[in-house]
């Protein structure tokens, strides 16, 4: 594999784009071939899952309105639309559930590449599996590096979110359809006069456009790709760094001495992390920490008097406040970022899953209890995504330890087998809007796992999924 290093001090989206173009199937180690099929079967199944959920059947049925040229099929519920259109549809089905895999510094990912390259699929005569490996390595690795150098987690400090996404996902749109060196440095361009760092007003309170704006990524990627095929120019000088770049942009000091360091050599996507349960991520390590306390010290949830956790900067604000909507949350996407219900969930269930959010699991008074004898405080000591998680039970005993989010299982230092990616992407089928057959479900994963051996990744992955 090439090492693509700066020529004449380059703007660093001029040297991700020579990676794209250049890039190879051939040229990807074995490690990264395998966990890439990894990440599309983890978010393949989490689009099942998310494929009803509430705020994905109002976007495809206005896709569906819309209408347009035939290209792409919209997987769960049928019809062909424009490609871009298809992203719009297929991009909330991948955040719906908010189980999709997510990188420690570089955050969302996998559910904004995988989207885009199903929907672009319409694009071409045929997709090798091949083709679609490689376009998603590119992709993935180009929006980690840029997240990576972003700093997500120093953005919640200023009550902002990341708007890099859709650097990612132009490469991999770019890579598939196959974009010379100047139109992909186009569209990227084109990219950065469509994105910011976001702010979290979407998150608090918690609303359906934490799921939309995947859609309009998806969207905004093809067409950003394909008015560069048709000569439209963005600019290419000052995209990522300089006085205009995009990391110069924020309130914050972003960090992009690390961009190319060791591109096509290092691959950050090796490092992200499958999520274990349904749910925001600051929530996650939380979680793991009071069942291992559980199953470490033998108690049980009538046994708990108090739990008393001190969560990071970053954490705090996601999952804690404001605290009183917090121990009150009213929506689906609300209970999925309440830490109190999340961790009082965890206790009784060991587990949270989309059966922790139906009405009957929402109204019980047990968790309900229990989240009473929550409290969380941030500080500001605690590395990202960490926690200390100080329990207190009621014949006077106390239990308290930092955890961190290397221990929670998913993660790349403990990661899932096959077998319990398998079992997790199967968990998802019954919630499907279209039933799936057990042997199609068989047959979707055994294509994934085996991807660089497909032909046409429409008729075999995107088809069987799709109503006919």
């Amino acid at each position: 594999m090439s090492k693509f290093v700066s020529v004449m001090q380059e703007e660093p989206m001029s040297i991700f784009c020579r990676m794209v173009i250049d890039t190879k199937y051939e040229d990807l180690p074995s490690n990264v071939i395998n966990r890439a099929k990894q990440s599309i079967l983890d978010v393949t199944g989490v689009m099942i899952g998310g494929s009803a959920m509430e705020g994905i059947p109002p976007v495809v049925d206005l896709v569906k309105d819309k209408g347009g040229k035939p290209e792409t099929v919209i997987p769960f519920y049928g019809g062909k639309v424009p490609a871009s259109e298809a992203g719009l549809a297929m991009g909330p089905m991948s955040r719906a559930m908010d189980f999709a895999e997510i990188h420690p510094e570089g955050f969302h990912c996998t559910e904004h590449t995988v989207p885009a390259l199903l929907a672009a699929t319409g694009l071409k005569d045929k997709v090798t599996g091949k083709e679609f490996i490689t376009a998603f390595v590119v992709g993935q690795e180009i929006m980690l590096r840029i997240g990576i150098a972003f700093k997500p987690s120093k953005a919640w400090t200023f009550g902002m979110t990341t708007g890099h996404y859709i650097f990612g996902s132009i490469a991999a749109v770019g890579k598939l359809i196959g974009l010379s060196q100047e139109e992909l440095e186009n569209a990227e361009g084109i990219g950065r006069e469509m994105t910011q760092p976001h702010d979290t007003a979407m998150l608090n309170p918690c609303t359906l456009m934490l799921k939309v704006h995947q859609g309009f990524i998806a969207q905004d990627a093809i067409n950003a790709c394909l008015l560069a095929r048709r000569g439209i120019t963005g600019p290419r000088r000052e995209v990522l760094v300089g006085p205009r770049g995009y990391l110069s942009f924020p309130k914050w000091e972003t960090d992009p001495s690390g961009l190319t360091k060791g591109l096509g050599e290092e691959w950050n996507l090796l490092n992200v992390a499958m999520k274990p349960y349904i749910g925001c991520l600051s929530a996650h390590t939380s979680m793991h920490g009071i069942i291992e306390q559980m199953g470490e010290h033998n108690f049980g949830a009538g046994d708990i008097a108090a739990i008393d956790i001190d969560q990071p900067p970053a954490s705090w604000r996601l999952a804690c406040t404001p605290w009183e909507e917090k121990m009150n949350p009213q929506t689906e996407y609300e209970y999925q970022f309440s830490l109190p219900y999340l961790m009082a969930t965890a206790v009784y269930d060991k587990d949270v899953f989309l059966t922790s959010f139906t009405a009957e699991a929402k109204a019980r008074q047990s968790v309900r209890s229990l989240m009473a004898r929550i409290s969380a405080k941030e500080d500001t000591g605690l590395p990202a995504w960490a926690t200390k998680l100080t329990t207190t039970l009621k014949d006077g005993r106390k239990y308290s330890k930092e955890y961190f989010s290397a221990d929670v299982k998913g993660s790349s230092q403990n990661p899932f087998t096959e077998q319990e990616l398998i079992a997790k992407f199967k968990r998802s089928i019954p919630y499907s809007a279209y039933k799936l057959s057990d042997t199609t479900v068989d047959s979707v994963i055994k294509t994934i796992l085996n991807l660089e051996k497909v032909d046409d990744v429409v008729s075999a992955l995107l088809l069987p999924l799709t109503p006919m």
